[in-house]
């Protein structure tokens, strides 16, 4: 089965996948005699004949997986052009072995070794966040507010430096910090704290990811647990970066009324009521207001004439005299 020509030297165990990218894109992978320089190429690995710096691709072997406590003076590589100690030198030898990531000759401890390229990339990637922790004793002590610029991050050479958590461990003339961080760059610990005045004088990888230095002396190693090893590869042991959706808003609940005291329960009632009256009072009414002299002058006409003066009523002639105009 075909597959990409960098993934099959993961697998290999030949080196990491971006690794073996950079050889690729180098000239320095061939596959049936033709140089390949570029990284995408699909190959075979049972079929084809697949060379990395002329040396024939042999089928992969099983996975191993190393913890080493790296002690000072060893470099983190597989080969040293100035001959000096390497990280191999404390293992036994194994096919398409190779350190996981790097340390400084000057700084101890953890460093994982492998022939299962693909495990190195979801180790060392910055993508899964796998945490990194870090003891450095540094020069003098640093206050709270530095220790806040740590965590916001520094700017040192273009590069944004950052720590997920530091705190201080002891505090005498000098401090010992821990610090952890779930990225890789070069000397990243050394030059962030050097940015912020407190350059390290010692240096120590005390966990990664569920693994801790515990019980392993500087120069010793072990094999990792089956559980170990799925704590590292497992999103439980470094989780894929995600951007977290923004909350909900919760409704705000409806305004209730101020509270009025138990006992004065008709107060409550009568204030209710006149609520519900108040309305009323400025609706239109069809009762029209009464003419007072209207009224005034329909009494005085109707009011009874005293005895003497007996007059009949207006619009009727006397009695005993014709009407006008009648003759």
């Amino acid at each position: 089965m075909e597959e990409r020509l960098q993934k099959i030297l993961a697998r290999a165990g030949v080196a990491s996948r971006r690794a073996a990218e950079v050889a690729i894109s180098q000239g320095r992978v061939s596959v049936n005699g033709q140089t390949v320089t570029e990284p995408g190429t699909k190959a075979d690995a049972e079929r084809d004949e697949i060379r990395v710096d002329g040396a024939r691709l042999q089928a992969p072997a099983a996975p191993v997986y190393l913890l080493l406590n790296k002690p000072k003076g060893y470099v983190s590589t597989r080969q040293d052009p100035g001959r000096r100690p390497t990280v191999m030198d404390l293992v036994p030898p194994v096919a398409g072995l190779f350190p996981v990531g790097r340390l400084d000759i000057t700084t101890e401890g953890l460093l994982l070794l492998t022939n299962d390229g693909a495990f190195a990339e979801r180790v060392t990637h910055p993508r899964y966040e796998v945490p990194r922790v870090y003891h450095a004793k540094v020069h003098k002590i640093p206050d709270a507010d530095t220790l806040e610029r740590l965590r916001r991050g520094v700017r040192v050479e273009g590069d944004l430096l950052t720590v997920d958590r530091v705190r201080v461990l002891e505090a005498e003339k000098n401090a010992w910090l821990e610090l952890t961080l779930h990225e890789g760059k070069k000397h990243e610990v050394r030059r962030l704290l050097e940015a912020v005045g407190h350059p390290v004088s010692k240096l120590r990888r005390v966990g990664i990811g569920p693994l801790s230095s515990r019980g392993l002396k500087p120069g010793e190693f072990r094999s990792l647990t089956p559980s170990e090893v799925k704590g590292l590869i497992d999103p439980k042991g470094g989780h894929v970066k995600t951007v977290a959706p923004a909350p909900a808003r919760r409704p705000h609940p409806p305004r209730r009324p101020p509270n009025r005291p138990q006992g004065d329960k008709s107060a409550s009632r009568d204030h209710r009521a006149s609520r519900e009256r108040r309305p009323s009072d400025h609706r239109p009414s069809d009762h029209r207001p009464s003419d007072h002299r209207s009224s005034d002058k329909r009494s005085s006409d109707n009011r009874r004439p005293a005895a003497g003066d007996r007059r009949p009523p207006r619009g009727r002639p006397p009695r005993g005299r014709p009407p006008r105009g009648r003759t």
